[in-house]
């Protein structure tokens, strides 16, 4: 008896067993995509998002506080200046 594991996909166009994740640019896209494909004939089985959300975020995140530090200097440097401007 042949024993099936839970989650195998079987490609419906060539009938085999196992897959790959390949990197995909389509034509008018903004963004990579990941291509789940067929393992034999390269047949795209599925799509996901090539770039990871939380990546993403934690990058976002990041450049959010830098650019938050660069603004608070800025600030000090205004008052400093109108500390200046009110004592003369």
């Amino acid at each position: 008896m042949e024993r099936k594991m839970f989650g195998t996909a079987k490609c419906g166009h060539c009938g085999q067993i196992g897959t790959k994740i390949m990197q995909i640019e389509p034509n008018g896209a903004a963004y990579k995509q990941s291509a789940i494909c067929c393992n034999s004939c390269n047949a795209i089985l599925g799509v996901t998002g090539y770039y990871d959300t939380g990546t993403l975020l934690k990058k976002a995140e990041k450049e959010r506080d830098e650019l938050k530090q660069r603004i608070e200097g800025i600030e000090h440097a205004i008052n400093q200046i109108g500390y200046l401007l009110q004592s003369r």
